[in-house]
């Protein structure tokens, strides 16, 4: 197996596993549990290419012809990243933990069978653009990410909300890569290339202006205030599973593709920072004073998920307005966390929603005395998000805290007040949260009916959620080895 055809075989493997999954479902009829299956076999082999393509970052990144495709007018460019193969391995493993929870969440809905291929089409979309480097590509990748992610959080389409929520989604994505387009015509106007996996010859007006354009659109994509509206609604009523991704890895992940494209357009780095910085200050403040009014599950944790990405933005601005490798390590930690936090917590909700049919924290007072275990990581999420000490997100944030320490100067510091402000009052969030669910001493009339003929929890939702709260608790207790991976994906970054 050559360096070259490795930078594309796990994309391969997503594409075509897709494909034949759908076929073999389709013809052979076979049941959610099998697809399941199937489907994180597929994910793992993937994976495994991802990490044998990580071990060979340093030499890919040593040479600069090192790349598969062709470079000639109206080819396509392909070759990894460092910190693109980091998320992408994070984003791999967590769809497969999700794809296995599906095995029972989706057991009761009997469109299965065209979900599974829908979710490698999403990550095989967001794998090809990190991979990408031809704009216009790019373009369609993120196209074929947009299209088959509506899908999916429209994938309960007898529900007149989850249909509007669908296309609410594939009209504001739609949107951003619309935008995107345009920046493409601005950079093909001032260079005639749409390569870009060396610095463009000429950066003028115009490719600043298209720099702009893929801002804006990123923007959209990862929910930054004030193009924040769609969050609630697709966060809110796409089956929890989709959820989890959404909001763990794929829209997270668009902050840490902007940058490259934005930077080698002609953006500069003090630019990109200040942006970054007061936009994630909004995000926080935005998402820690909404999420405090919602009853509703999924929606409090959307508002939630708007303010996670604040706090990402904040890190990642410190790093390119500062030139702080620290800042680097604390947005690429963050993100590790958050994708592991976040999807724990839409999980357990889903978990929730199937056994008792109902989302509201009214209803689910007390829920620890009948689904003991899934309250527990539930509340084991929230006090990760809330940035608990001996918890996974008290680590990222302290990353966050001591960076802009170190920066030390006017703008760290209004950001870091801000960043503070909103994790105070997004405790008052999350604590009446936890205690709410293990709240048994009030009888609730209201009290939801158990909707399953079983007993007990499947463990088709229990080992996702286990393995995901083990993660959570051993990197809050241990994130040595964690960060020490971290580094060494900064080390071999090139942006």
């Amino acid at each position: 197996m050559s360096d070259k055809s490795l930078m594309v075989i796990p994309l391969g493997i997503l594409i075509i596993g897709a494909f034949l999954l759908y076929v073999v479902s389709r013809t052979l009829n076979l049941k959610n549990r099998i697809e399941s299956l199937l489907t994180a076999l597929i994910l793992v082999g993937s994976s495994i290419v991802l990490l044998v393509l990580h071990q060979r970052l340093p030499v890919l990144a040593a040479d600069p012809n090192s790349y598969f495709g062709t470079e000639s007018f109206g080819g396509i460019v392909y070759k990894p990243d460092a910190y693109g193969v980091f998320i992408l391995i994070i984003a791999i493993f967590i769809s497969t933990l999700i794809t296995i929870f599906s095995g029972e969440y989706l057991s009761k809905d009997p469109r299965y069978l065209v979900f599974y291929p829908l979710i490698l089409m999403t990550l095989a979309g967001m794998m090809g653009i990190f991979l990408s480097k031809n704009l216009f590509n790019l373009f369609l990748l993120t196209e074929l990410t947009t299209i088959a992610a509506s899908a999916l959080i429209a994938f309960r389409f007898q529900r007149d909300i989850s249909i509007k929520a669908g296309f609410k989604y594939l009209i504001m994505s739609s949107i951003g890569t619309m935008m995107m387009l345009l920046g493409i015509y601005f950079v093909y106007r001032s260079t005639g290339d749409m390569h870009l996996y060396q610095p463009l010859p000429l950066i003028d007006t115009f490719t600043r202006i298209g720099a702009a354009c893929f801002l804006l659109g990123f923007s959209l994509k990862a929910g930054v205030v004030p193009l924040h509206t769609w969050v609630p609604d697709v966060y809110g009523h796409a089956p929890s599973s989709v959820s989890g991704l959404l909001a763990g890895v794929l829209s997270k992940s668009m902050l840490f593709i902007m940058p490259v494209i934005c930077l080698r357009l002609g953006l500069t780095s003090r630019e990109l920072g200040v942006y970054l910085i007061l936009f994630g200050c909004l995000n926080m403040l935005v998402g820690a004073v909404r999420m405090l009014r919602q009853s509703l599950l999924r929606r409090f944790l959307s508002f939630s998920s708007i303010g996670q990405t604040g706090y990402l933005m904040f890190g990642l601005g410190m790093g390119f307005y500062y030139g702080l490798d620290q800042a680097f390590s604390a947005g690429l930690f963050l993100f590790l966390v958050i994708a592991g936090m976040k999807s724990l917590a839409f999980l357990c909700v889903g978990i929730f929603e199937y056994y008792y049919g109902t989302q509201d924290i009214i209803l689910l007072t007390g829920i620890s005395k009948k689904l003991p275990f899934p309250a527990v990581c539930f509340s084991i999420a929230l006090a990760g998000l809330a940035g608990i000490p001996l918890l996974a997100g008290f680590n990222g944030k302290w990353m966050i805290f001591s960076t802009a320490i170190t920066a030390g100067d006017r703008l760290s510091i209004i950001g870091l007040v801000i960043f503070v402000l909103s994790s105070v009052i997004s405790l008052g969030g999350y604590l009446p949260m936890i205690v709410k669910i293990f709240d048994t001493t009030t009888d609730n009339l209201r009290a939801p009916v158990f909707l399953s003929s079983k007993k007990r929890v499947s463990n088709w939702l229990l080992i996702p959620v286990s393995i995901l709260s083990f993660l959570v608790l051993i990197i809050g207790v241990y994130p040595t080895p964690w960060i020490n991976w971290i580094e060494q994906v900064i080390n071999w970054m090139v942006i």
